[in-house]
């Protein structure tokens, strides 16, 4: 009945559906189908969703004629070429019994999920008032997710996002809020209306909280290159060194234990089998990574060109390594293509439009991907759903921003062009008949 509804909303108001995925991406329970060496096979309530709103949105095509089916976007060709290099590679896996061809097939549609979202967010976002009302959305459920990490903190536990087992995924919720503090944090530096300006930086505060208690080393990294991306690319610069510095100051003064911690941790390894780097040893976590990036690139260079295919390999901490060793030299270059196109296209977007919303979300969309290409060094950032959904989302919105902006100047253009002619018309005097004038015209001949 639930997915009945889903469908009919789907149907009547795309917009609602999208919100209401937008929402179960991180409010959404897992169900684990099957296993692979160290990778649960699962399914969420939004891939149920997403399934749902695509079939909705064909049936509209369908009946529709005048809506797309798959638009034209700067990043379609990094896209299918990354998607066929990533086919082609687990095909040629399964066939040399790397991969389960079933297993393989599963993880290979995860990928292309993320891009079916980002075509149809695409091929649906069409003005100002939806783009607002999406990032209201985002902004409300990350609200609520930060607040579920707060409630966390008196536990002692590292801070997670709901639906995540016992142990949860620290570094999966330090990536996401990178992300969305990055928006905020964009729009915020614009000249946005003041309401908006406090609201947006009560919810940065509200979102840093959780974040320091991830101790997600990975996630502090990443939040260090999102912030200088920030200000070098913002005009405000006084403002973001002036927080910055706030921060630090109240760091020190309150001094979380765990987190200062969790950062000596790094640097405090003692055992024989440790990584040393100089005169400092690594912590056995830290360690126990270079060692398996070690090892994997050793095998890696069994199978160099097209790698051993999607899940082919164990779990490796590192979406680069796992890039070459899946899918080989080819893969790994069609994927930093990719990155590639994501970053010059967002940047070229954000200095070509004008609009102080769009460009505060493409000056956030920029350092949030910046913080998440850092992220990504030793997590495997861009598969883990919980931070790939909102960003392929909101990339589809910045990718169409340029349309969107050029038919609302267009349309403002069209408006004053109207209004300027009903004031001719009006400034026209039309000279009155008299009376004398009016007999005249009515006399008979």
């Amino acid at each position: 009945l639930f997915f009945a509804i889903i469908l009919f909303v789907a149907l009547v108001n795309t917009d609602a559906a999208l919100a209401i995925l937008i929402f179960s991406m991180l409010f959404s329970p897992e169900i684990i189908l099957g296993q692979i060496p160290g990778r649960d096979i699962v399914v969420r309530l939004d891939d149920i969703l997403l399934a749902i709103i695509t079939f909705a949105w064909f049936a509209k095509t369908a009946i529709n004629k005048g809506l797309g089916l798959f638009i034209r976007t700067r990043l379609n060709r990094a896209i299918v070429i990354y998607i066929l290099v990533c086919l082609i590679a687990t095909l040629k896996g399964a066939a040399l019994g790397h991969v389960s061809f079933l297993k393989g097939l599963f993880f290979l549609l995860r990928y292309f999920e993320y891009f079916l979202l980002f075509i149809l967010v695409a091929n649906h976002i069409q003005n100002r008032k939806q783009i607002k009302f999406f990032l209201n959305v985002f902004f409300i459920t990350c609200a609520l997710v930060s607040l579920y990490g707060i409630m966390q903190i008196p536990r002692g536990v590292r801070v997670s996002a709901p639906f995540e087992g016992e142990v949860g995924e620290p570094n999966t919720l330090g990536g996401y809020l990178i992300f969305l503090f990055c928006i905020a944090i964009g729009i915020f530096l614009q000249n946005v209306p003041k309401r908006a300006k406090w609201a947006l930086a009560g919810l940065a505060v509200l979102m840093f909280i959780p974040f320091l208690f991830t101790l997600s080393r990975a996630s502090y990294l990443a939040i260090i290159f999102s912030y200088l991306t920030l200000i070098m690319l913002s005009k405000r610069k006084i403002i973001l060194v002036g927080a910055l510095a706030t921060i630090i100051i109240s760091v020190l003064v309150f001094r979380p234990d765990a987190v200062f911690s969790r950062v000596k941790y790094t640097f405090s390894g003692g055992q024989a089998r440790m990584v040393k780097i100089g005169n400092t040893r690594l912590d056995s976590s830290s360690s126990a990574r270079i060692i398996s990036w070690q090892e994997s690139f050793e095998d890696w260079k069994k199978n160099p060109i097209l790698g051993r295919g999607i899940s082919g390999y164990g779990f490796i901490d590192g979406q680069y390594i796992v890039n070459l060793v899946e899918t080989g030299i080819i893969g790994l270059f069609a994927f930093l293509w990719l990155l590639w196109s994501i970053y010059k296209h967002s940047l070229s977007i954000h200095r070509k439009i004008h609009d102080e919303l769009y460009k505060g979300l493409t000056l956030g969309f920029i350092a949030g991907f910046v913080g998440l290409t850092i992220h990504a060094l030793t997590a495997n950032t861009f598969i883990i759903i919980r931070i790939m959904e909102p960003f392929w989302f909101i990339a589809a919105i910045v990718m169409m921003l340029p349309e969107i902006e050029e038919e609302e100047e267009e349309g403002e253009e069209k408006k004053e062009k109207e209004e300027e002619i009903v004031g001719i018309e009006s400034k026209i005097e039309v000279p009155e008949i008299t009376e004398k004038e009016k007999k005249t015209e009515t006399k008979p001949e």
